[in-house]
């Protein structure tokens, strides 16, 4: 949030709510972790929150891969047909100096 311009009371609403949603995960995550012995006393921070599991998922992909010799296979295919995507036809531009062609293409 540092930089970010508030510009509406609705806006900072959100912008705590949002904060707050985050400040209760990072707790419930140190409690998590204190009370399964895997944590000391000082409390983890949210990147070292976000690399545990970035090693936990490295882990279970890992074993995806051991296991299940058709995996890679299935993902390749997946990949490959989301190489390609095709560019959104553009409606064609008007032309502002005739006024009453541009009343027409609204109406119809």
């Amino acid at each position: 949030m540092e930089g970010a311009t508030i510009r509406s009371e609705q806006a900072v609403t959100l912008s705590l709510c949002l904060v707050s949603w985050i400040d209760f995960l990072l707790h419930l995550e140190n409690y998590k972790q204190r009370t399964a012995g895997k944590l000391t006393k000082e409390s983890l921070t949210i990147p070292s929150i976000v690399r545990q599991a970035q090693y936990s998922n490295l882990e279970a992909l890992l074993d995806r891969l051991e296991k299940d010799e058709t995996f890679v296979q299935k993902w390749l295919k997946v990949e490959k047909a989301c190489i390609e995507k095709k560019r959104k036809e553009h409606k064609q531009l008007i032309e502002i100096d005739n006024p009453d062609e541009i009343a027409l293409n609204f109406a119809a």
